[in-house]
């Protein structure tokens, strides 16, 4: 999937934001750069009331990311606001790739909750966190899922077994175990090098590593 499609099937979700489009980026024009950034927000996003913390926190990571960002911020919203047309399908018809580009930068950051690329193979990325309970891709199954690493009922819901379940024995000072386990691992271990070599970004594959510390040991 292309950006500009992305960007036709954002601005074409339910909206909650009932101003024209066209008045209210005109009105954005003049704002404060922070400010301007949160009316565009709410209006591609089509949401009121989104967080000013957030919309700072975003704005900071996204200038110290590029530094041409608050001209481009500008740039979107004039040309949005030259526009005559409501139809957000034919307004991002009208916009060139480089407007696209930036009205997907401003969008991923409030869906996603991060700015940048988060990397499973690397220790290092360029990723940045943005929000987590506010992040809206969570918004269309908030009514059936939670939010992940929420605990559902509450702090410490699992010591009691759910309904419906038949638990096997345990020992009776099982609940004051904490961190005393019998099974608690005494110390971490010091990762395998192979694996080093892979989170590092050094090695794609575990054979890969293997292959660079045969290397290594008969260099």
């Amino acid at each position: 999937m292309d950006r500009r499609h992305f960007l036709q099937m954002m601005l074409a979700a339910p909206l909650i934001v009932s101003i024209p489009l066209n008045a209210a980026f005109a009105a954005s024009a003049d704002a404060e750069p922070q400010a301007a950034l949160l009316r565009a927000s709410e209006l591609l996003t089509g949401r009121r009331g989104l967080d000013p913390a957030i919309t700072a926190r975003l704005w900071q990571l996204l200038v110290d990311k590029d530094a041409s960002f608050p001209a481009q911020l500008t740039r979107l919203i004039g040309n949005l606001a030259a526009l005559k047309t409501e139809d957000r399908e034919a307004i991002v018809g009208h916009l060139d790739d480089e407007d696209v580009k930036t009205a997907l930068t401003i969008i991923s950051p409030w869906y996603l909750g991060y700015t940048g690329n988060p990397s499973t193979t690397k220790a290092v990325d360029d990723a940045h966190f943005v929000t987590f309970l506010s992040a809206l891709m969570y918004e269309p199954t908030s009514d059936h899922t939670i939010r992940p690493t929420y605990a559902r009922a509450g702090g410490d819901y699992w010591v009691e077994v759910p309904k419906g379940v038949t638990a096997p024995a345990m020992p009776e000072n099982i609940r004051e175990w904490g961190d005393k386990s019998p099974q608690a691992a005494p110390t971490i271990r010091e990762p395998e090098e192979p694996w080093l070599l892979m989170v590092q970004g050094k090695a794609r594959t575990l054979a890969e590593a293997q292959d660079m510390i045969a290397h290594k040991k008969t260099a």
